[in-house]
């Protein structure tokens, strides 16, 4: 997923992978998300790309430019970090 994400938007610095603090049943503790800030690209064109890849799971961004992407079983895309303010959207995997 990484490579096909470098492929379309060009260097990415990746901030976290599976350490740090991340949500409880977070993506990141079983080595299957990163964070990671784009070098090349906007933010919102790294978000784009990474939905558009069909290895991925969830995405999101925060308002600090970092974006999250993960190869979990659920699709979910949010921008924020705080519960209360997030804008969170599921949607089943098997219907893209």
């Amino acid at each position: 997923m990484i490579s096909e994400l470098v492929a379309k938007i060009g260097p990415i610095k990746i901030t976290s992978t599976c350490g740090g603090r991340h949500a409880r049943n977070s993506q990141h503790y079983s080595g299957r998300a990163i964070d990671f800030r784009p070098v090349a690209a906007s933010t919102r064109s790294a978000v784009a790309a990474a939905k558009a890849l069909a290895s991925t799971g969830g995405v999101g961004s925060y308002p600090n430019g970092l974006v999250h992407v993960d190869v979990g079983a659920r699709e979910a895309s949010w921008y924020g970090h705080k519960r209360s303010r997030r804008q969170v959207a599921y949607v089943a995997r098997n219907s893209r």
